[in-house]
């Protein structure tokens, strides 16, 4: 718990006496790898934190292809954002790369940890505010970008993305097909 512990002092600015609050709504659980977190159609009220491991979130577009847009690894927090916020039915699947140790924390527990704790609230909205900018991110990237820079953009912010996740999955994420991305990567 100790790395955990660091990443949310150090990463998140969370004080020890806050993080020992959030730590004690902390489950600790272990799932395989091809396992999924999340699946289309269902309804979660948990938030994950990575411990160890490697994720996906993906939906399948009108023409049954699995469209990837986002990958989480040590450290990152793993939730459908809709089903989180409004509880509706998930849209993707979050898919485990990995086998993976995840720290599952209810939503209701942390919700109402978030009324009694101004620092975990800010630390909840600082949490979303990056998610919206994660995401933002990656639609400007697509749209503006040619496909050369967002391949070198995702190697700079994950360097062992290519021994952990398939190329098939990057090339999905990076909107190319796998043959542009075998050029591309041979191009270095």
């Amino acid at each position: 718990m100790d790395s955990i512990k660091k990443l949310f002092t150090d990463k998140y600015s969370l004080t020890e006496e806050s993080f020992e609050l959030l730590r004690h709504l902390m489950v600790e659980e272990q799932k395989p790898k091809n396992d999924l977190l999340v699946k289309v159609g269902e309804v979660h009220h948990f938030i994950y934190f990575i411990k160890k491991g490697a994720m996906r979130s993906y939906y399948t577009n009108n023409n049954g292809k699995e469209v990837t847009y986002w990958f989480g690894f040590e450290g990152d927090i793993a939730t459908s954002l809709g089903n989180f916020v409004h509880s509706k039915p998930s849209l993707e699947n979050i898919e485990l790369l990995e086998d993976t140790t995840l720290l599952k924390i209810n939503k209701t527990a942390l919700l109402e940890l978030y009324n009694t704790n101004l620092e975990l609230a800010n630390f909840g909205r600082k949490l979303a505010e990056q998610a919206l900018l994660e995401m933002e991110e990656q639609i400007l990237a697509t749209q503006f970008t040619d496909a050369k820079s967002r391949y070198l953009q995702l190697i700079d912010k994950f360097p062992e993305i290519l021994q952990r996740v398939k190329l098939g999955h990057i090339s999905s994420y990076l909107g190319i097909t796998q043959v542009t991305l075998s050029r591309i990567r041979s191009e270095k």
